[in-house]
């Protein structure tokens, strides 16, 4: 198992930033020759990760920075998105598939994120969330 020292891309909190974030990913899937066909899983997990760092964290503060530290082996990717917000409780966030928020327009970044996902852990300020996708067959 190759294992790749891990790469940051910072950007300001602008939802337009996204677009870089796919260029990073692009090239450190390419750089640790992980399956193509994984990609739109991990961009899809990255993008809402980084949306709302973006939106809820950094409240769309352009002087705020979000952080994006990739991890990669030629197996897995692991990814952390940080934001300079003030957090928030996991426990608090309402499950988007109860009847009374099905129809909510937003609230479905984390749930997507955990559904998708191999780990997914949180820190207690609750304003970092890292996770792991296994880019790889079963044997």
């Amino acid at each position: 198992m190759i294992s790749k020292a891990p790469e940051i891309l910072v950007i300001n909190s602008e939802l337009s930033e996204i677009q870089k974030v796919e260029s990073f990913l692009k090239d450190k899937f390419a750089e640790c020759d992980l399956p193509a066909k994984y990609f739109n899983k991990v961009l899809l997990c990255v993008s809402e990760a980084v949306t709302n760092a973006i939106r809820h964290g950094n409240k769309h503060n352009v002087y705020k920075k979000v952080k994006i530290t990739v991890w990669c082996t030629d197996k897995d990717v692991q990814i952390q998105v940080e934001d300079e917000g003030e957090g928030f409780d996991i426990v608090k966030v309402e499950d988007p598939t109860l009847k009374e928020n099905i129809r909510k327009e937003s609230g479905r970044g984390i749930y997507i994120i955990k559904k998708l996902s191999d780990t997914l852990e949180y820190n207690k300020k609750g304003n970092k969330v890292k996770f792991k996708l296994i880019c790889s067959e079963p044997h």
